[in-house]
């Protein structure tokens, strides 16, 4: 059994990091002095600082956004996968990084009128007999003018995250926080016994008694845990044999954070715990099986 990327690959890997850190570092300084120049000359000629000042920034950012990713595609290629497949594969799972979690369960969660659906970094398998899945996914809407503009809204963009749940529910149960559009249920608001879930939660139920058998102490206390860790909105709903959970992070996840080494004490953690707060949820729903024997 693999016990994670090897060594050789990982010091390989450090020192890419390394190198395109550094060449960044000299993209930031070539775009510092191209729209500083672009700035001077627009100065020289129109006599208008704040058009200058304006150049200056809309010239050194967009350079960058778009000459950034010839340093960066290629490391992040390799770092998906050499490390983020090795920790996905020593939790006994598969990764799939050009694939994604249906948009049927992002409908579970939000009524949402979404017209391109796209995601990747797609993790699945099962967890002692509990399947489960999730990925990075971002859902748009279009519109479009008199005039036949398009303007496009992100609707979600995070991780879609959905589990067996160890009985087919009866009612419907929406843990929710932020304010998103919400899909109506037509549940009530439900009260939690546990005075910090209901500070970061709100809960809605169309079955009272079978949301709080649902929602056992373990797994609202893993609920705080991935809120605390993502500090965004999370929003679940417990339907039919399924958990769906989307988690509104704004950015694209299980990416490679340039700041953090490869090698060393502590190294991939980040990355481990991550990842690994997802599978406690499917722990914990595999250990509240005994809760619903008949």
């Amino acid at each position: 059994m693999k016990t994670g990327a090897k060594m050789d690959d990982l010091v390989l890997l450090e020192l890419e990091r390394q190198k395109v850190l550094r060449s960044l570092f000299r993209l930031k300084l070539t775009c510092f002095f191209v729209a500083t120049a672009v700035a001077w000359l627009l100065y020289l000629a129109a006599q208008n600082a704040a058009l200058s000042a304006g150049a200056f920034v809309v010239c050194g950012a967009t350079m960058y956004y778009f000459l950034e990713s010839i340093f960066t595609d290629s490391f992040t290629f390799k770092f998906k996968r050499k490390v983020v497949r090795s920790i996905v594969e020593d939790c006994g799972l598969t990764y799939y990084p050009g694939d994604y979690v249906e948009s049927d369960y992002l409908y579970m969660i939000y009524d949402f009128d979404i017209d391109k659906y796209s995601g990747n970094d797609l993790i699945f398998g099962q967890i002692e007999g509990v399947r489960v899945k999730f990925s990075d996914v971002e859902a748009i809407s279009i519109k479009e003018d008199l005039h036949g503009n398009e303007t496009h809204r992100i609707l979600f963009a995070g991780i879609l995250f959905v589990a067996d749940f160890p009985k087919r529910l009866k009612g419907v149960t929406q843990i929710c926080s932020g304010t998103d559009d919400f899909r109506d249920y037509g549940g009530k608001r439900a009260r939690m016994d546990d005075a910090e879930f209901e500070r970061l939660f709100r809960v809605y139920t169309t079955d009272q008694i079978e949301a709080r058998y649902a929602l056992t102490p373990s797994l609202m206390e893993n609920l705080k845990l991935l809120k605390t860790r993502f500090h965004r909105p999370i929003n679940i709903v417990l339907v039919g044999d399924k958990i769906c959970m989307a988690i509104r992070t704004g950015r694209d996840n299980f990416e490679p954070d340039l700041r953090r080494p490869l090698v060393g004490k502590g190294a991939n953690r980040f990355y481990k715990d991550e990842i690994g707060g997802f599978l406690r949820i499917a722990e914990e729903l595999r250990l509240n099986r005994k809760i619903w024997l008949d």
